[in-house]
């Protein structure tokens, strides 16, 4: 092994890895704000809203990441949106990554009891005070195992990123791979940077769900 083509290529890395950070974070944060509001209207008196939901999350799903991607990348400027190669990528990972976080916060929502709203409903509380105080620091326990992982699904299919010209870690390590013919050791320093972060997104989720449960203890 020659770990010295690590040290060599590793400001290409680093940049790699910061744009893959970058990314990854920012479909993260876009994909659950956007989810959270569309779960609420899935379960609307609205009929209309939860069919546009309805039929969102379900194109989402079943269409792939790749390519929705594409799409952002490639589609879109056939309409006259452009876009650089990053902003793209983020934007069609992140309408993928929103039709499952939606689905998932959808069902947090739902597994809180009817006898709590209906009981904050007779004490007089909006619908808006109902969701921020009694609903959803509930369903948060449900929410975040499956929300979770797929939160570290986004982190490494952010790795599709470099199939639209964004240089992520994946794609720069298999530059170097190109030109050193030494697959082991990037393979290996991209595999322990995609377990440092996602392994970072699980401790997170465990902090939430320990804080939770010493507040439900009072």
């Amino acid at each position: 092994m020659d770990w010295t083509i690590i040290i060599d290529n590793a400001g290409m890395l680093w940049r790699a890895g910061l744009t893959t950070i970058w990314v990854a974070g920012a479909t993260i944060v876009l994909s659950v704000a956007f989810a959270f509001p569309l779960a609420v209207m899935r379960d609307s008196n609205v009929v209309w809203l939860r069919r546009v939901t309805a039929g969102f999350s379900w194109a989402m799903r079943a269409t792939p990441a790749l390519t929705l991607l594409f799409l952002s990348y490639y589609g879109l400027p056939q309409v006259g949106i452009y876009m650089n190669a990053v902003p793209a990528a983020i934007a069609g990972l992140t309408l993928s990554a929103t039709g499952y976080n939606l689905e998932y916060i959808r069902a947090g929502l739902r597994a809180v009891p009817a006898t709590q709203k209906e009981a904050a409903r007779a004490l007089g509380m909006p619908p808006a005070m109902i969701l921020r105080r009694i609903i959803v620091p509930q369903a948060i326990r449900t929410i975040m195992p499956p929300l979770t992982s797929n939160l570290t699904l986004i982190v490494k299919g952010s790795s599709l990123a470099g199939l639209v010209a964004v240089t992520e870690l994946t794609g720069a390590g298999m530059a170097i791979i190109s030109t050193t013919y030494r697959p082991f050791e990037v393979l290996t320093v991209i595999a322990i940077v995609y377990l440092i972060l996602n392994g970072a997104l699980i401790r997170f989720q465990y902090w939430v769900e320990r804080r939770l449960s010493f507040e439900a203890l009072g």
